[in-house]
């Protein structure tokens, strides 16, 4: 009897907790994700005037620091600084 109890206890503790999933778990996903494969995205740099100079496609772990992102494309590592806009896809 207490180990049908566990069960269904279990049971409903883990629909509840799939049906519920909540923005922030979304988010922490998606970090998650980010970390450990990275996410597909396009990533574009601009000139000072706007006109586009390079962009990127695929599967990036990015990291931003004082207004520099790095990441890895086809194996060599990119830096790039001045104006860019990162895409999730």
């Amino acid at each position: 009897m207490k180990y049908t109890r566990w069960i269904v206890t279990l049971t409903l503790f883990t629909a509840i907790a799939l049906t519920g999933c909540t923005e922030k778990q979304r988010h922490e996903y998606s970090h998650w994700k980010s970390d450990l494969i990275g996410l597909k995205r396009r990533i574009a740099l601009y000139s000072a005037t706007g006109t586009p100079i390079k962009s990127w496609e695929g599967r990036y772990k990015i990291e931003i620091r004082d207004g520099v992102a790095r990441f890895i494309h086809d194996g060599k590592a990119v830096v790039i600084s001045g104006t860019f806009i990162i895409e999730e896809l």
